[in-house]
């Protein structure tokens, strides 16, 4: 596996999806080993300390990790250059690796620059690459400017197999280069050993959330991209309509947006509806979802959003924006409500009617757990993948 985003003691929740699929791949009986660059961090500021520290080999539950240093520039100031670092810093390390220890494919996560690296350091080493695309690497990335553009087109073109997440980052992909064979689609999963139905009074408890009232869980980032103050208008709109009509929306999560998210809050009278309980361990994150009677998810733009397949395997009903990849995930009226983005009424109204009804929210939990186990799992993902392993290694 090749891929900048991978966890580390400095920041633990980077790249979980990654760490899952090596997991799922290992039960599979694979050797799966990890190259994950670290940037560079600059001597003497104590805000750096931590990467600093993360050490340069390490195991994650059993995968071993190398994490080669990378010169990178905070908010993607190196550009299309991002890609020629990260080959300078994984092309040694990657050849190293194949002396000791044959392996037969690289996996890189995200077409730029893991792809773009992959694909060339691959090509001195005689192996195959896949890639998968997740969003903003064809979706963000070449709308940066032309030679963005022009890198992820030439990653695209250059990896022996590229896979997405979803259709819509697939069909985004395929326009942005000539792929060497058809875009391959597999979902991303939950890690069905933490992510199922758990006592929802319990979780509760443990949470530190009421126990009678219906509750809204929501997980991610707090940036605008998540629509999180959506969110909270919507709530703000079901509050207006008395009668014990508002959820408490218990979010987790960190992000620079949160102190203006709680002020909104505040400023809409729903200082004691809205609750943020900050970052919850990963292995924690089904448990949390657990409280809630249903899972928000209110964001602008997703590629194939992890924390849904996560919800479903707990038996939550999911309401969620129509955007990107999530309406291949949540069928609207099945497993969950689909809404337009930026609309607080519309979501207000969604759920409203998923709370108000309990036989019809048993109903879609019952059909989002039968359908996650089916489809979005980290075995499932990995069984997808490791077809693909073979077909792309002639085995």
């Amino acid at each position: 596996m090749l891929s900048h985003l991978y966890p580390s003691a400095a920041k633990p929740s980077s790249g979980t999806f990654v760490h899952e699929q090596c997991l799922a791949l290992r039960r599979r009986g694979h050797d799966v080993r990890v190259v994950s660059p670290v940037g560079w961090a600059p001597p003497g500021l104590a805000r750096w300390s931590a990467v600093r520290e993360v050490p340069g080999a390490e195991a994650r539950q059993g995968v071993p990790v190398l994490r080669p240093r990378m010169l990178s520039l905070p908010g993607a100031r190196l550009g299309r250059r991002n890609c020629e670092a990260m080959l300078v810093a994984v092309a040694g390390p990657l050849r190293r690796v194949r002396e000791r220890w044959p392996f037969d494919v690289i996996h890189a996560h995200m077409v730029v620059p893991d792809g773009w690296a992959a694909a060339r350091a691959a090509a001195r080493l005689g192996v195959p690459v896949v890639a998968t695309a997740h969003r903003a690497d064809v979706l963000d990335v070449p709308a940066r400017g032309e030679g963005d553009r022009r890198r992820v087109g030439e990653a695209v073109g250059m990896v022996d197999q590229l896979c997405a997440v979803s259709r819509v980052v697939a069909d985004a992909a395929t326009a942005l280069g000539e792929p060497r064979r058809p875009v391959r689609v597999v979902p991303n999963g939950a890690d069905t050993a933490t992510c199922r139905p758990w006592p929802r009074e319990q979780m509760r408890h443990e949470f530190g959330l009421p126990v009678r009232g219906p509750i809204v869980t929501y997980v991610g980032q707090l940036v605008p991209r998540k629509g999180v103050d959506t969110l909270i208008d919507a709530v703000a709109l079901l509050a207006a309509r008395g009668a014990g009509a508002a959820p408490l929306v218990a979010a987790a999560g960190a992000g620079p947006q949160r102190a203006e998210l709680e002020r909104r809050a505040a400023a809409l009278g729903l200082a004691d509806r809205v609750r943020f309980v900050g970052p919850v361990d990963h292995d924690r994150v089904g448990r949390f979802m657990a409280a809630g009677d249903l899972f928000a998810l209110p964001s602008l733009s997703e590629g194939l959003p992890t924390v849904v397949c996560e919800a479903m395997n707990c038996g939550l009903p999911v309401v969620a924006t129509a955007v990107d990849g999530t309406p291949e995930i949540v069928r609207d009226g099945a497993t969950g409500l689909l809404v337009p983005p930026s609309d607080p009424a519309a979501l207000a109204d969604a759920l409203a009617a998923v709370l108000g009804d309990e036989e019809r929210r048993a109903a879609m939990g019952a059909e989002a757990l039968r359908v996650g186990r089916e489809r979005y799992t980290w075995d499932a993902n990995a069984a997808a993948m490791e077809g693909i392993y073979r077909e792309v290694g002639g085995a």
